[in-house]
C-alpha cells in the first residue's frame, strides 16, 4: 500500500502527511524497534519508550506507528505533543487516546468529538452513533458531560458504560452519585441497580466478550503491544483521569511514591511518634457484632460487588445505619481493606460519631499509612473532637507522603485552623485548589475559614464554585444557609438549609439549623417538629434538645420544656446556658429552691461574661421572694459547709433534697466549685464556655441566651451554634 495517504486530511489542516512507505513488520529495522518500544512500554521507561516510537514513524511512517507514538507522549505526560500526533488518525484507538488527552487538557467539546464516530462526515449525537473503544468510550463521554454540567446525559452514558461492561465499578459508583441528584427517580427505585448489573451471567458474558474482542487495534495485540485498550468493546479506560467532580468518597486512585522534605514539620502543631496517640484501637464493632462476615469461602466478583454495590449507594444517599448493615455482611478479608474500612468510616463521620469515626480512620491509616483517600475527613473528624496535638501529627505525617493529593493540604488547613489561624488555614486550602482546581470540599473549607473571620463576602463566592462543580455537596449549601441564618436573611437561609436536606435528610444538624430559621421567621410548631426529628439521632444532639426547649419555654410548656432540658444536662454538665434555662423553667414552675441552685451553678460558670449579671439578677428576684415568705432565715450552724452537691458535674441536689432555701443563696462571687472557664465536655459534641452573646427571644422581660453562643468558631464539636461551623 505504499504511496497511500492515510492522514484523513491531515495535509490540508497543516497537519503531517503520513505516508505507508512500507508495511510496518517488512524490515528488520522495524520489527526490532517495534520489540524495543513495547519493552520500554512493558516496563514504564516512558521516555525510551517515545525514543522508539519516533524511529518508528521515521521508517514507517502510517497511522498505527503515529497512534504508538501519541501512547508514548501520553504516558510520558505530554498531552498536548500527543494530541497533535493523533489530530486525523483513522484507528478507533488513535480517537480514544485523542479524547483522553483533549480530557487532560479540559478541552470538553473536542473531547466529545473524537469519541464520537464520523457518519457522512459529519459527528452525531451520542444517543444516534456509535462510541469509540465501548465501554471505557461511554464512560468517559459520561465524565465529559460531568465536565459540561450535564448530569442526565452524564447518568445515561454510565448507564450505558455498565449494560456493554458490568464491571466498570467506577461507572456504577458515578451513576450512583448522579441519579440521586436527578429529581424523578427515587432512592427506592435505582436501589436495585446494582443487583440487576453485578450478576454471574452478565459477568461471565462481558468477559468472555472481552478475551474474545477483535477489530481494527487486534493488530497491535497480536504483534506483541501490552496495551490492550485498541478495539475491546469491554474493559477498562487505561489512562483515563478520573473526574474530580465526586462525592466526598471519591480520589480513590493512589497517590505515587514518597519523598521527604526537610521542611515538612515548620509550623505544624503536632508533635511525637505514633505511638505516643496511644494503644492501636480495638476493631469497631457494629451492631451485635463485628464488622465482616464470614472470613473463609469463595465468592465470585459479581456477587462481592453486588453486596458492595447497594453499601456505595445507600453511602451517598447518606443512609448510614443502612450502609454500615450492608457492609458488616462483607467477607472479613474484604471488609478489613482500605476502602470498606474508609466509608465505615465515612459513615460515623456524617453520622456525627467522631470518635468512632477516628478510631476507624486509625485503622485505615496504620494497616495503609501512605492511603490519602479520606484524610479530609480524618482530620476534619479530628477538628471536631479538638484533637490537636494527634492532628498536628497527622499533618507532619502526610507531608512526607505525595504533595500533588489535595487532601494532603486539607489536613494541613484543617491543623492550622484549629489553632485558629485561618489566615494560614486559608493558604494551604487554596494549595489544595491549585493541585487540583475540581476539589469540592476544598472550596466548602475555605468558604468555613472566611465565614469564622466574618468575611462573607468572599466565603458566599466559595461555597457556590463548591456547588458549581458539584451541586449534591451538601455542606456547600449549608455553609450558604448559616451565612444567611447569621445576616438574619432568614428566607434565604430556610432555601439553602432545606436544599441541603434534601440530599442529606438525615442530617441532625442540618434540622437544627432549619429549626432555628423556622423560629425566628415565627413558625415555632414547625421549629419544633425539626428539633424533635434531630433529637432521634444517634449519637443524641444536645443542641437538638436544647433549641426545642427555648421553643417549648416560648410556647410555656414548662414541663416538656423543664423533660428536654435535663437532656442536654445529662449530656453537657458544664453549660452555664443550660443552668440558666433550667433556673428560669424552674421559676415559672414555681420551684424556686431548684431555680437558685441552677443559677448559682450558672453564674460560677459563666462568671466573666455579659450574662453574669443577668443572672445575678434573676438571683436577687429570688432572694427577695426568699425574704418575703422568710423574713427571718435560720443561718446554717457554722461547722457544716454549702449542701452536698456534685460540684465538679454542675448536678444539684435531687427535688426530695430538704435543703433550706437560704443554703442556696450563694453570695456574688462565690465559687460552686471547678473553675469558671471549663474545658469542653460530653465528648467533643459541641458543648462549650458561654461568650455572653444571648439572642433577643425568650420567657419573660429578660434574653434568653442562644446555646451555643453566636459568633464563637470555638464550635468545632459537630453539633455548632449559630456562629460555630459543620465542616
Amino acid at each position: 500500500s505504499s504511496g497511500l495517504i492515510s492522514a484523513g486530511g491531515g495535509a490540508r489542516r497543516g497537519l503531517p502527511v503520513r505516508l505507508m512507505v512500507r508495511p510496518l513488520e517488512s524490515s528488520p529495522f522495524a520489527r526490532e524497534a517495534r520489540a524495543a518500544f513495547e519493552y520500554s512500554i512493558s516496563n514504564f521507561l516512558w521516555k525510551q519508550a517515545v525514543f522508539y516510537a519516533e524511529r518508528l514513524v521515521a521508517e514507517c511512517p502510517c497511522d498505527e506507528t503515529t497512534y504508538l507514538v501519541a501512547l508514548a507522549y501520553f504516558h510520558n505526560q505530554e498531552h498536548q505533543r500527543s494530541r497533535w500526533h493523533l489530530q486525523g488518525n483513522r484507528l478507533h484507538e488513535a480517537r480514544y487516546l485523542l479524547a483522553q488527552c483533549c480530557f487532560a487538557l479540559q478541552l470538553w467539546e473536542e473531547a466529545e468529538d473524537a469519541l464520537l464516530a464520523p457518519s457522512s462526515g459529519m459527528y452525531p449525537s451520542a444517543s444516534s452513533a456509535e462510541v469509540v473503544n465501548g465501554a471505557s468510550g461511554w464512560y468517559l463521554l459520561a465524565q465529559v458531560k460531568e465536565k459540561q454540567a450535564n448530569p442526565a446525559q452524564a447518568v445515561e452514558y454510565y448507564a450505558k458504560c455498565l449494560e456493554l461492561c458490568p464491571f466498570m465499578w467506577e461507572a456504577y459508583d458515578r451513576w450512583s452519585w448522579l441519579i440521586l441528584g436527578t429529581p424523578s427517580p427515587s432512592r427506592s427505585s435505582t436501589s436495585g441497580m446494582a443487583s440487576s448489573t453485578f450478576t454471574d451471567e452478565k459477568f461471565a458474558q462481558s468477559f468472555a466478550n472481552l478475551l474474545g474482542a477483535s477489530g481494527p487495534g487486534a493488530s497491535l495485540a497480536a504483534n506483541g503491544t501490552q496495551q490492550q485498550r485498541p478495539g475491546a468493546e469491554l474493559g477498562a479506560t487505561g489512562g483515563a483521569p478520573r473526574s474530580q467532580n465526586a462525592p466526598p468518597r471519591n480520589e480513590r486512585d493512589y497517590g505515587g511514591g514518597v519523598r521527604k522534605d526537610r521542611r515538612s514539620g515548620v509550623g505544624i502543631g503536632g508533635r511525637g511518634d505514633p505511638k505516643d496517640s496511644g494503644p492501636p484501637p480495638k476493631r469497631l464493632t457494629l451492631g451485635s457484632g463485628e464488622g465482616g462476615g464470614e472470613g473463609g469461602g469463595e465468592v465470585s466478583l459479581a456477587q462481592l460487588l453486588a453486596k458492595l454495590g447497594p453499601a456505595l449507594h445507600a453511602m451517598h444517599g447518606y443512609e448510614t445505619s443502612q450502609t454500615l448493615a450492608l457492609l458488616s455482611a462483607l467477607p472479613r478479608r474484604h471488609y478489613e481493606t482500605g476502602y470498606v474500612l474508609g466509608l465505615v468510616g465515612l459513615c460515623l463521620f456524617e453520622a456525627a460519631d467522631y470518635k468512632k469515626a477516628e478510631q476507624v480512620f486509625q485503622q485505615v491509616w496504620r494497616a495503609e499509612p501512605h492511603r490519602v483517600e479520606g484524610l479530609e475527613w480524618y482530620s476534619t473528624a479530628l477538628w471536631h473532637l479538638h484533637k490537636d496535638v494527634e492532628l498536628g501529627f497527622l499533618a507532619q505525617q502526610v507531608l512526607q507522603g505525595n504533595r500533588m493529593k489535595p487532601q494532603v493540604w486539607c489536613v494541613v488547613g484543617n491543623c492550622f485552623s484549629l489553632q485558629k489561624e485561618h489566615d494560614t488555614a486559608l493558604k494551604f486550602f487554596r494549595r489544595a485548589l491549585q493541585v487540583d482546581p475540581a476539589f469540592t470540599y476544598a472550596y466548602t473549607l475555605c468558604g468555613h475559614e472566611f465565614a469564622s473571620n466574618d468575611k462573607f463576602d468572599k466565603a458566599i463566592p466559595m461555597y457556590q464554585n463548591a456547588l458549581t462543580i458539584d451541586p449534591r455537596h451538601y455542606n456547600a449549601w449549608f455553609g450558604l444557609g448559616n451565612i444567611y441564618h447569621r445576616q438574619e436573611e432568614h428566607e434565604n437561609a430556610e432555601h439553602h438549609f432545606l436544599k441541603a436536606l434534601e440530599i442529606n435528610r438525615n442530617n441532625s444538624v442540618l434540622r437544627c439549623y432549619l429549626g432555628q430559621v423556622l423560629d425566628a421567621l415565627d413558625k415555632p410548631l414547625h421549629a419544633l417538629e425539626n428539633f424533635k426529628l434531630a433529637a432521634k439521632g444517634e449519637p443524641p444532639n444536645g443542641m437538638a434538645y436544647f433549641q426545642k426547649a427555648r421553643v417549648l419555654i416560648n410556647l410555656c410548656r414548662f414541663e416538656e420544656a423543664l423533660e428536654a432540658l435535663k437532656q442536654v444536662r445529662c449530656l453537657a454538665p458544664k453549660e452555664a446556658q443550660v443552668h440558666f434555662l433550667l433556673g428560669k423553667v424552674y421559676m415559672e414552675l414555681k420551684r424556686d429552691r431548684n431555680a437558685l441552685e441552677h443559677f448559682n451553678i450558672a453564674m460560677d460558670l459563666n462568671r466573666d461574661s455579659k450574662d453574669y449579671h443577668t443572672i445575678k439578677t434573676k438571683i436577687e428576684q429570688l432572694k427577695h421572694v426568699a425574704e418575703l415568705q422568710d423574713p427571718e432565715p435560720t443561718p446554717p450552724p457554722p461547722s457544716e459547709g454549702p449542701p452536698a452537691m456534685s460540684r465538679r458535674s454542675g448536678v444539684g441536689p435531687g427535688p426530695d433534697n430538704r435543703l433550706e432555701l437560704s443554703h442556696l443563696l450563694l453570695p456574688a462571687g462565690s465559687s460552686v466549685g471547678g473553675s469558671p472557664h471549663p474545658r469542653q465536655q460530653g465528648g467533643g459534641r459541641g458543648y462549650h464556655a458561654i461568650s455572653g452573646r444571648p439572642s433577643a427571644g425568650g420567657a419573660g422581660a429578660n434574653p434568653l441566651p442562644q446555646w451555643p453562643p453566636q459568633g464563637s468558631h470555638g464550635a468545632h464539636a459537630g453539633y455548632p451554634g449559630a456562629g460555630g461551623y459543620y465542616r
